[in-house]
């Protein structure tokens, strides 16, 4: 590990040395949850579980070591450090009073809850049946109150969740933030679903497709975005897709492939695509500390919706693969103009992931409506069928068929995420903000013709500071302040443009 260029404090230098037990722990239990989630088979979960429960209380144990907390302390009081000295500090505070302020007891039996939870989600999930998982998620709810009443908070129990994905984030800042873009996201939902599209998409856009060809394509795809895949990064399929990086060398992102709709296969790629390049951008000399990669989930998630909104939805991104989609659907029908029109289709739909840049933010306020009504206490894990399928009707017109396709069809809950749903929508405001600041996309000066450029850009602006900078003062490093009506203002003249209004 190169340390000398950005830390050379005896005291963070004996820190780093330390953490190394850590990262190699932490390294070993990334590889059994990856592995949970792609090719473990169904029967192993009570061992995994059982496995990954303790591993958990191991590390607690190892970070709490006295010695090392005495340097953390000792840390604390040091003047004139690197940023990337002060970064470290910062996030081992953080994960500090994480694991003082809980027991070793609630954090085995956690683990252990969520690695048997997700299997049953994936179960009841297949067989639409949300009896089935209830008993588990009435648990998770349960222990994520317990964990914030652990960690404490000042406002709403729901602060403490929020703070674990994106460092000071606050309930009250959700509210504000969906209360600014609600009324402009429903006023243009309503002009495009009044407006005829300028360009017609094909139905063969949306059929069947051959799973093989898709998956020849993916791999083509990420070759063209990162020169090195398959050496030192490569994608799996799983029933949820998700990223995980155990190091700048190895980091795994997964897709998956259904009956018919390939978009649904490659935009999830490319969105993980996006997550990873977050962390192989990392810069060497961060790599085994506690700076690794990024930590901001509305960080994060301005990368993946990025990648996806404005590179995987771009014309010369179809333009370049076109010939490739052609033949993943057997028709030669499909062009540039159907396929860009069907990719940035507006509808109303069932799924989150495969809603439009739209209607995306409503599926959000209505998770984190759930979420916050469940941790402060006034709505049962037993109603949020029903609560689902209300808000869903109210918020876009449509009412689940099935379970599957309503309140399990995401695999945060079951894997114990509760809080991480508000930085999707933050991220995707945030990413129109880093696109306006390239001045690439549909609307912008410079066409999205390559990869080079903006992975260089992302790389210098972003992606080399790992952890260093929370998100306000990554920002301010930029220049920058988040603003949401940069994104407001992109959705606008965007789809005026395609609904022709």
């Amino acid at each position: 590990m190169k340390t000398s260029k950005v830390f050379t404090n005896p005291t963070i230098l004996k820190i780093l040395d330390y953490y190394k037990n850590l990262w190699a722990l932490s390294y070993a239990i990334g590889i059994a949850h990856w592995d949970l989630e792609t090719y473990m088979p169904p029967k192993g979960v009570g061992a995994r579980g059982e496995a990954l429960g303790r591993l958990s209380t191991i590390r607690q144990k190892l970070f709490l070591n006295k010695d090392f907390v005495s340097l953390i302390h000792k840390s604390q009081k040091i003047n004139n450090l690197t940023d990337e000295e002060k970064a470290v500090v910062r996030m081992l505070t953080r994960s500090l009073k994480f694991y003082e302020k809980l027991p070793s007891k609630f954090i085995e039996e956690f683990e252990n809850l969520t690695n048997k939870s997700t299997v049953v989600w994936r179960e009841a999930k297949a067989k639409n049946d949300f009896k089935l998982f209830k008993p588990y998620l009435t648990k998770i709810f349960n222990s994520n109150c317990k964990m914030a009443d652990y960690l404490g908070y000042v406002n709403s129990p729901y602060d403490a969740l929020l703070d674990q994905y994106e460092e000071g984030l606050t309930t009250k800042y959700v509210e504000n933030f969906f209360l600014e873009i609600k009324n402009p996201l429903k006023n243009l939902l309503s002009k495009i679903m009044n407006a005829k599209p300028a360009r017609i998409a094909t139905q063969s856009v949306a059929g069947g497709y051959d799973k093989q060809k898709m998956s020849e394509l993916n791999d083509k795809i990420l070759k063209y975005f990162w020169g090195e895949y398959g050496q030192n990064f490569r994608l799996d399929t799983s029933t949820h897709p998700f990223t995980t990086s155990f190091s700048k060398s190895d980091t795994r992102i997964t897709t998956w492939y259904h009956d018919r709709d390939f978009a649904r296969s490659l935009l999830a790629t490319i969105h993980e695509f996006g997550h990873a390049l977050y962390d192989l951008q990392s810069a060497d000399e961060l790599e085994m500390t506690s700076i690794a990669g990024g930590s901001s989930l509305i960080i994060h998630e301005s990368q993946s919706r990025f990648w996806e909104n404005f590179m995987g939805r771009s014309e010369s991104f179809i333009d370049k693969f076109l010939s490739d989609m052609q033949l993943a659907v057997h028709s030669s029908q499909l062009t540039v103009d159907s396929v860009y029109t069907y990719f940035n289709k507006v509808s109303p739909g069932l799924l989150r992931v495969e809603a439009d840049e739209v209607t995306y933010h409503f599926h959000i306020m209505l998770r984190f409506e759930i979420e916050k009504e469940v941790i402060e206490g006034r709505l049962e894990v037993r109603d949020l069928r029903e609560i689902w399928n209300a808000k869903m009707k109210d918020y876009l017109g449509i009412t689940p068929e099935n379970d599957s396709e309503g309140v399990l069809q995401d695999i945060h809950w079951s894997g114990g995420s509760v809080g991480y749903f508000p930085t999707y929508s933050l991220g995707t405001f945030l990413g129109a903000q880093w696109a306006d600041q390239m001045k690439v996309g549909p609307l912008q000066t410079r066409p999205l013709e390559g990869p080079t450029f903006v992975k260089l850009w992302l790389r210098n602006h972003i992606h080399k500071f790992g952890s260093t900078y929370t998100l306000v003062d990554l920002l301010k490093k930029n220049g920058m302040k988040f603003d949401p009506k940069v994104n407001l203002k992109y959705l606008q003249e965007k789809y005026s443009k395609i609904y022709n209004f």
